[in-house]
């Protein structure tokens, strides 16, 4: 798991209680802090005020998808800009956009170009920035890919992205400008879609909280499976608290992303396979480590589906997982302990 105070959590995934979404040792702590945090996090999401900014004086009901490339090693670290991508509809926030309600490990700041004035903040983690405390890092340099989704400026806007250590002191970063009609700026979810099926629907993207379920290792004549076992972890979401009660503020689509190979990769054992996202165990050599480094392909998938939140089910029973503030949760769909573990790793994704 990936936490924006860049310390991994040595995670027991079997600490959840299915009675108490926080009732885990590690984060016994500030676990009650955290759910208030959560609570005051998604609320925000739909309050308005007299000063709030005017989502449409500034951007289009479009996205900006910027991918990066972290690179560097345990002494430095570096950024740079991939591709910019433009995507049919905003699905983000529209309200207290220069706002930043929690703290990550990193932060993106966009500004108007002509006046200066901040229009849009956010903030995130990295499996970058978690790699930079392994021991492989003081001795190679390696570099992650990156995927944001920002609303897209009506006028030339200015976008500084940084990257912090573990006393939040900036560490790398990188500005760069956005032109709005700029040719090279990848028209991305116009065609080509995936196919995608929504779970629960209670408005427009611009009214919910909308979260993608993303199938990995599932084949093309898997996908019967997929739609079963998403509905499964929609069905466990909502079954707790606070998602329980805010059931109604938010969209759920699974997305039938294919693979050629079924299951999921697993170089402890010598597996490997071809899969949509290309997701493997024995991250940074843990056992149960379940993530992916290929974020533009997370990212390629969705394109044309309105999403904020992405959940990724892989389809294997073997025991893991992972979480990653702001990007993506990534857990095992066919473990019995499928259910509450789908449930602890979205809210620490989503919450902090």
């Amino acid at each position: 798991m990936t936490f924006p105070d860049n310390i991994r959590a040595i995670h027991n995934f079997y600490c959840i209680n299915t009675n108490n979404l926080i009732e885990c040792p590690i984060f016994a702590e500030n676990a009650k802090t955290m759910k208030k945090t959560f609570i005051f996090t998604l609320c925000s999401l739909f309050s308005m005020t007299v000063n709030a900014q005017n989502f449409s004086d500034y951007f289009e009901d479009k996205t900006l998808r910027a991918d990066y490339i972290f690179t560097g090693d345990a002494k430095k670290q570096e950024v740079y800009l991939d591709e910019l991508s433009s995507l049919p509809q905003w699905a983000g926030r529209k309200h207290h956009l220069a706002e930043l309600p929690l703290a990550g490990n990193g932060e993106i700041t966009m500004k108007d170009k002509a006046t200066g004035e901040t229009i849009y903040r956010t903030s995130f983690s990295s499996l970058f920035q978690e790699w930079v405390s392994e021991e492989e890092a003081s001795r190679i340099k390696r570099g992650f890919e990156n995927s944001f989704l920002l609303p897209y400026p009506k006028k030339e806007a200015v976008v500084t992205i940084s990257l912090k250590d573990v006393y939040h002191k900036v560490n790398a970063s990188l500005t760069h400008e956005i032109i709005p009609n700029d040719i090279l700026i990848h028209q991305r979810g116009t065609n080509h879609i995936t196919p995608h099926r929504y779970l629960l629907q209670n408005g427009n993207a611009a009214d919910c909280i909308d979260v993608a379920i993303m199938a990995e290792g599932y084949t093309e004549k898997e996908m019967d499976i997929f739609y079963k076992d998403a509905q499964t972890a929609c069905d466990a979401l909502f079954s707790h608290e606070p998602f329980k009660k805010l059931k109604d503020k938010f969209n759920i689509v699974a997305v039938a992303s294919p693979s050629e190979d079924s299951g999921v990769s697993i170089p402890g054992q010598g597996k490997w396979k071809s899969t949509a996202v290309s997701s493997h165990f024995n991250t940074f050599y843990s056992d149960r480590y379940l993530t992916t480094s290929r974020v533009k392909s997370i990212h390629n998938w969705l394109a044309g589906i309105p999403y904020e939140h992405i959940i990724i089910l892989a389809n294997t029973d073997t025991y893991g997982g992972g979480g990653i503030y702001n990007s993506y949760t990534l857990t095992t769909a066919h473990h019995p302990d499928f259910q509450p573990v789908v449930v602890h790793e979205f809210f620490w994704r989503i919450s902090r």
